[in-house]
């Protein structure tokens, strides 16, 4: 546990210093862009932590961006559309929840540099760190129940945002679940982009509409969620038959 967190506070130092850095230097440049410097400086802190990871050996193992079978992805393909669609609706029950970096990202997606870094870069790394690294190292010293909660509970809290903590958390548990079922960085990495490239599309193509019942209409967006946790259990339940 202790090496996981450091790993994510050693994150968390170098994306401070690079929006340091970035933040310095557009107070002496008025003409630098305080959003473009924010993305740079998280296109940054995502290399250099890909860097680290790499030479620590943390994602050595070939067998972590090994494909895996066409049944496999299928089924994971369902539980992560299903997920984020069930996440859409515990975002609207906790709406409540403070959005502090709502204007941020906002106007993040509103460049092609900001959505690379959102709807990309950043679910490649966070994969790469959150499962191929802090995930593996839990399992080693931890039963594999244990290791996904513990990682998903540190993931959603390194989303520091309040509204977005609990999702994160529950995002957490099934790519834990999936790595710890799969051996795969795979499945994560596309669920993962997925997940952020439809927020993206939402977002710009929708602003007005805070959830996808605004946009569905209630009646199809309940049916649509009935269905969802449907199908979530249901794969599930297919790729436990997976030995893990």
């Amino acid at each position: 546990m202790k090496k996981s967190i450091l790993l994510v506070l050693l994150y968390l130092l170098i994306q401070t210093i690079a929006g340091s850095i970035l933040s310095l230097i557009v107070s002496q440049s008025p003409d630098v862009n305080r959003e473009f410097a924010i993305i740079i400086a998280l296109l940054v802190s995502d290399v250099i932590m890909t860097v680290i990871l790499i030479q620590q050996g943390y994602l050595s193992d070939k067998r972590l961006i090994h494909p895996t079978t066409a049944m496999s992805s299928s089924w994971t393909f369902i539980a992560g559309i299903s997920a984020i669609f069930i996440s859409d609706t515990i975002s609207t029950m906790t709406d409540f929840m403070p959005n502090w970096l709502e204007s941020t990202f906002t106007n993040m997606e509103g460049t092609q540099l900001g959505v690379l870094a959102i709807a990309i870069v950043g679910p490649i790394l966070e994969e790469m760190l959150f499962r191929g690294a802090i995930t593996s190292v839990l399992l080693k010293t931890h039963t594999p129940k244990k290791a996904i909660i513990y990682s998903a509970l540190i993931f959603g809290i390194f989303h520091i945002n309040p509204a977005q903590i609990l999702t994160a958390f529950l995002l957490g548990l099934l790519l834990a679940w999936l790595f710890y079922k799969t051996h795969s960085l795979i499945p994560g990495i596309l669920i993962h982009i997925l997940n952020n490239s439809l927020s993206v599309y939402f977002s710009r193509t929708y602003p007005e509409a805070n959830t996808l019942a605004d946009i569905m209409g209630s009646t199809p967006y309940y049916i649509c969620f009935a269905l969802a946790v449907l199908l979530v259990v249901t794969s599930i339940w297919q790729l436990n038959k997976k030995k893990g």
